[in-house]
């Protein structure tokens, strides 16, 4: 799929505002989509998988965060890759944006040609990941997402650290201790239900045979399944 191909979304109930922007953007992306209604919004989702969503921070009375949190609700295994934008660019609204599980942010304030690097390196990068699963399991770290098979799937941070973990050692058995200590710096965390806990969620996703387990020496990725 080339990158005019690609479904872009935008949630704003200032259709106006953005007018400029999605013209320009047109030129270059043909499927863009603008929605200031929420129930056309999940009626779409339920029909296309877009690749990107942007969500206007400063939009009410559907306020981004709720709407980026209903989504995550919604499609809890395959959450799109979802931006968040706004006029304001300080420390706090960026924290707020990432904090809520936004997968990126940009000010409203950069230039269009900005804007359109941006989607192209993402989309670009999106393809690339796609393109290239020879293996059943791909994480990619910069987005905090796991492909499998090509479907991304969204874990906790915890969980996601710890697959990342197991992944990066996947030559070796991690015992409780090993992975307390590099995850919690905490070795106490061992002693606890709490791995056993995260492992048992990864399974859930990937299925038991993902993670080898052997009593005395810990827990291992399967390189049978990971490469």
């Amino acid at each position: 799929m080339s990158l005019n191909q690609s479904i872009i979304v935008f949630v704003d109930n200032s259709i106006n505002r953005i007018f400029k922007t999605i013209e320009t953007l047109k030129q270059t992306f043909q499927n863009i989509f603008v929605f200031n209604q929420e129930k056309e919004f999940f009626n779409f989702l339920e029909e296309n998988k877009p690749d990107a969503i942007f969500l206007n921070l400063d939009m009410q009375p559907n306020d981004a965060l709720i709407l980026l949190k209903e989504i995550k609700n919604r499609f809890p295994n395959q959450t799109p890759f979802v931006i968040i934008y706004s006029e304001k660019s300080d420390d706090f609204v960026q924290e707020l944006a990432f904090n809520s599980g936004a997968d990126s942010f940009i000010s409203f304030h950069n230039k269009i040609s900005v804007l359109e690097l941006f989607l192209k390196n993402l989309l670009r990068r999106k393809k690339e990941i796609i393109v290239s699963v020879k293996r059943e399991v791909v994480i990619d770290n910069e987005s905090y997402l796991i492909y499998k098979n090509g479907e991304a799937i969204q874990l906790p941070r915890k969980e996601f650290k710890l697959f990342e973990l197991l992944y990066n050692h996947s030559d070796q058995f991690l015992s409780k201790l090993q992975i307390a200590g590099l995850l919690w710096k905490d070795e106490s965390v061992a002693s606890k239900r709490t791995i056993d806990v995260h492992i048992y969620n990864i399974r859930q996703f990937f299925g038991k045979r993902i993670i080898q387990s052997q009593k005395g020496r810990g827990y291992r990725m399967n390189r049978k399944i990971v490469g």
